[in-house]
């Protein structure tokens, strides 16, 4: 279990549970001084690290390549090339790769959405101008994926909801909300998440997900339970963890030092 307050800088931060959840699984770690720095940019070989460390392993789709620019005592070589050969990330012109290159937004959607082989069911212009208010700064190579990404609901947008801002540096308390969705982590308030912004059970949890088989986890008072389309518990909030259910069945977590919701 990750003490809430093992980092001094992410106290009234927006995507404080999404960090403490990646940094629980070992995803994301603070810097030696107790900070996790969740505002600072991330380099094309930290992401590959990231992916690595935190994302199923995916089969090779594409052969093995020698980038020029990172040689095979490069920190991250390993991560780099497994992120390459799984398709998460590719090359530049020349066998470059530019590992200490911050990548932004659009880049880290597109290539998880690749990487995870994320299809798209609609026609991606008109998804993109549905919900991002600067659909047409969007690069024209990352449309289907960033798409394909919304469709999955992994694209995590804050404060503004419909602004995707696709060529801002990614942030790390972006990466560990993106991470948290791919992985299924209920850590993310609805309202920052695009394509869930529509309420029917008015706002009352601490965190919220989608509808599976008619439930969706929710959180309360530091618990997690299931609720139904009417907002009401049907499993009430006792557990430490909850995944959906699939087929009737979900996985939990159970809590140990269990009390009662307030």
């Amino acid at each position: 279990m990750v003490n809430e307050s093992m980092f001094s800088d992410i106290q009234n931060h927006w995507a404080k549970t999404s960090i403490l959840a990646a940094a629980q699984r070992n995803i994301l770690k603070g810097y030696p001084d107790g900070t996790f720095r969740p505002a600072a940019p991330v380099t094309r070989a930290e992401f590959a690290a990231i992916i690595s460390i935190g994302l199923p392993k995916q089969p090779s789709s594409r052969p093995e390549i020698s980038f020029i620019d990172v040689p095979a005592n490069h920190w991250a070589a390993k991560a780099i090339a497994e992120a390459y050969q799984a398709n998460y990330l590719s090359g530049y012109p020349n066998r470059m790769f530019k590992p200490n290159e911050l990548i932004p937004r659009v880049q880290a959607l597109t290539a998880l959405a690749s990487g995870l082989n994320y299809g798209v069911t609609a026609d991606p212009i008109n998804t993109l101008k549905k919900y991002y208010d600067d659909f047409g700064q969007i690069p024209s190579y990352a449309t289907r994926a960033i798409a394909a990404a919304t469709e999955k609901r992994i694209v995590v947008n804050y404060p503004e909801i419909k602004r995707l801002q696709p060529n801002q540096n990614v942030t790390r308390g972006e990466i560990a909300t993106f991470i948290c969705r791919v992985l299924e982590i209920p850590t993310v308030p609805s309202k920052y998440i695009p394509g869930t912004e529509l309420f029917v059970i008015p706002p009352q949890f601490d965190a919220a997900d989608n509808f599976v088989e008619g439930l969706a986890r929710a959180q309360k008072s530091n618990q997690w339970g299931y609720i139904d389309k009417t907002g009401k518990f049907v499993i009430l909030p006792q557990f430490e963890e909850v995944h959906p259910f699939s087929e009737g069945l979900a996985l939990v977590r159970e809590n140990l030092n269990k009390s009662s919701p307030t």
